[in-house]
């Protein structure tokens, strides 16, 4: 039952609107001034992190990997996975050379770098005993009795197979069970395929990362990969940290703000990212731009 003196209140009013009514406009107020800062403030909080994937195929003449290092002293809250690329593979020899040596071990002192070592697959075509004398190769690192710090937590493997094949998968399964038994890349390697296109799900259980962009970022607009890399996640089920995206010959007269809703669209798809402005040899230099990019990934 309603007592009067409620009944006469809420019959009441100020300057001519009733009560409730005004008591109605302060909630919808409230509601769309706070809720907005929330959301906002919320996204900063939540913000995606994501790790810079960095091709390091630059020989380590002296100075020339300073600018990595450089960007991983800066940003210590970013994470770099970097693929060491000694010749196409760990090359001929049991160990790296002298220079190599010197620049693994500054890289593996870092908490912030994941360092991996580079195998090529060539889509399956390439031997399989190869590969795998390559993956023991790289593992042996880790044993070097004179030379200590040169252990690889896991291998990128490079020109991988997209569409589904019943042998490829058995084959991309074989690198894994040896990777994952090699005693030098720890309890947990990383491993990492790179079709550089959206792979055929059944790929996926024998990685922990695939590349599934690696082109122009042109390609990347005319393919509508975003769309497609968002389908794909929804389809399979797939998390964005399992997934990498490498753009390269960004628009030399991308802006700033360009530049950075590019990559934010990027890290919504993918946790490992790589972006350059160089449309050649784009691996095997650093770009102008290398320091804005890191700072971009950073959130800065």
């Amino acid at each position: 039952m309603t007592s009067r003196a409620s009944s006469d209140w809420a019959r009441s009013k100020v300057h001519g609107i009733p009560k409730w009514a005004l008591i109605l406009i302060v909630l919808v107020i409230i509601i769309v001034i706070v809720v907005p800062i929330s959301v906002m403030f919320g996204r900063r909080k939540y913000a995606l992190k994501a790790s810079v994937l960095f091709p390091l195929y630059i020989y380590p003449t002296p100075g020339a990997w300073d600018p990595l290092f450089a960007a991983i002293e800066s940003n210590p809250k970013v994470s770099f996975t970097v693929v060491t690329n000694p010749a196409s593979g760990p090359g001929l020899n049991p160990y790296p050379d002298s220079n190599f040596t010197s620049g693994i071990q500054r890289l593996n002192h870092y908490p912030n770098v994941i360092n991996v070592g580079y195998v090529s697959t060539n889509y399956t075509a390439r031997e399989l005993t190869l590969a795998l004398h390559d993956i023991h190769t790289y593992s042996q690192w880790a044993f070097n009795a004179t030379t200590r710090g040169l252990g690889l937590d896991g291998i990128f493997l490079d020109e991988g197979v997209a569409e589904y094949d019943a042998k490829a998968v058995k084959y991309y399964e074989a690198l894994a069970g040896a990777i994952r038994t090699e005693r030098g890349f720890g309890r947990n390697p990383v491993i990492i395929h790179n079709p550089g296109r959206l792979p055929d799900p059944r790929y996926l259980p024998s990685c922990t990362m695939s590349v599934v962009f690696e082109g122009t970022f042109q390609t990347y607009v005319d393919e509508t990969m975003q769309k497609n890399i968002t389908t794909y996640q929804r389809r399979w089920g797939v998390n964005r940290e399992k997934l990498g995206c490498i753009v390269h010959s960004l628009p030399t007269n991308t802006t700033e703000k360009e530049e950075k809703n590019i990559v934010a669209e990027l890290k919504g798809v993918a946790a490992n990212v790589f972006v350059t402005g160089l449309a050649e040899q784009y691996y095997e230099r650093f770009w102008d731009g290398w320091n804005g990019f890191v700072k971009v990934m950073a959130g800065k």
